[in-house]
């Protein structure tokens, strides 16, 4: 089934909305588009670009913290979209936090980008550096993934298609 307005409201649970949307958000952002930065900023509708928006922070949490995001995930326009992306999905505290870290991590993110890391430890850089300036923002941001439930901060996901769903579907 495509996602349309009709699928979305008449979703009958979570995990039907959370499936149609992942499905969907697999077609509409392949690996090779998620790869090509420029056409991923300027594509499809707001929600599901939002949608996307954050699925690498989700990962991110989920496996390390803060810190290591910026360490994988440095490109400012990518980490623009990301909070551009929780605020679409009225995450609003956790946007907030994470450009607080986003804030810290910036001076770093040049010598980051460039960084190698086979000849230093990344846990050394990032507690050389990082570490403890962004530790009470991974707590909080730990603590909304929990509130959130089992999918962490996907669960945005849903309120919003609920909320929104003619955002979610492109335009006919």
């Amino acid at each position: 089934m495509s996602l349309s307005l009709a699928s979305i409201q008449s979703a009958k649970n979570d995990e039907e909305l959370f499936e149609q949307l992942s499905e969907t958000l697999k077609k509409v952002f392949p690996p090779e588009l998620q790869e090509d930065r420029e056409r991923f900023l300027t594509a499809f509708p707001r929600g599901l670009r939002a949608m996307a928006g954050i699925f690498d922070l989700d990962v991110s949490m989920a496996l390390d913290d803060l810190a290591w995001h910026f360490g994988n995930h440095n490109d400012e326009r990518f980490l623009q979209e990301t909070v551009l992306a929780l605020r679409e999905l009225e995450a609003v505290e956790a946007a907030d936090l994470f450009q607080s870290a986003w804030d810290i991590a910036a001076p770093y993110l040049p010598e980051i980008r460039i960084k190698d890391w086979e000849s230093e430890d990344p846990h050394d850089y990032f507690d050389r550096t990082i570490q403890s300036m962004v530790d009470p923002l991974n707590d909080r941001m730990w603590a909304i993934c929990k509130e959130c439930g089992d999918r962490g901060l996907l669960q945005y996901w849903l309120a919003y298609a609920r909320k929104y769903p003619e955002r979610c579907v492109a335009a006919s």
